[in-house]
């Protein structure tokens, strides 16, 4: 599955047969090994208060639709606050610019098996080494070591005086990256009928943050195609 056709589905509560939310974002391991939660953003929230699931409380996964049990899967509180490197640079051990991560796969029960760019698909063993900024991949046959470091991962959010994850805000357009490039299947507009944009508009980092400004970003995802438009 392309974490890319993934994002945008609707959260189905099987509880009350309820359309719950729209799926707008993952979560993954520190070790980029598996997804572990998904960011939701609430059907009928416009002004953008998110919450999240665990995946292993996604009962399935159909066209365009999460399955879940009832709404208590949903909590304002991730456990897994690590962003996917999705919209990062990437570049070859060589420094050969391979251009920036559009998407992710996963496969087996949410294991992250490879990453893309708009040109390549990279298995996740040939990720060399990455941070929060870039991501470097081996050339082939390479037995580069790294050593005299730790790989650096994105730095993990805020702890409340309870010990509990606070999550942070990240800046455009890291945050909702997986949006750009999509093309809007319908007409997307504010709750005063602004328009954010228009059918078959591609979106772009500047459409986004107007989504954000005006609290139409759930719109905004729930408006656009899931399937590949980059």
């Amino acid at each position: 599955m392309r974490i890319s056709d993934f994002i945008g589905s609707r959260v189905l509560s099987l509880s009350g047969a309820k359309i719950c939310g729209v799926i707008a974002g993952v979560r993954v391991s520190a070790d980029l090994k598996r997804i572990k939660a998904a960011e939701v953003f609430t059907a009928d929230d416009d002004d953008c208060e998110r919450k999240f699931i665990d995946v292993g409380k996604i009962r399935a996964c159909g066209t365009d639709t999460a399955i879940i049990m009832n709404e208590s899967a949903l909590s304002p509180e991730c456990a897994s606050p690590c962003r996917p490197p999705v919209n990062l640079p990437a570049f070859g051990e060589d420094g050969e610019p391979l251009g920036r991560i559009t998407d992710m796969i996963a496969e087996d029960g949410w294991k992250i098996k490879a990453l893309c760019t708009a040109e390549r698909t990279f298995a996740l063993g040939d990720v060399l080494c990455r941070s929060d900024e870039l991501v470097v991949f081996r050339s082939p046959g390479s037995r580069t070591r790294i050593s005299g470091g730790r790989k650096r991962v994105p730095p993990p959010a805020a702890m409340r005086d309870d010990g509990r994850v606070r999550v942070m805000n990240a800046p455009l357009p890291a945050r909702y990256a997986s949006l750009i490039g999509r093309r809007a299947h319908t007409d997307v507009s504010d709750t005063s009928g602004n328009r954010i944009a228009e059918a078959g508009e591609i979106v772009t980092s500047g459409i986004i943050e107007l989504a954000r400004e005006r609290g139409a970003i759930v719109r905004l995802v729930a408006g656009c195609e899931s399937g590949s438009d980059r």
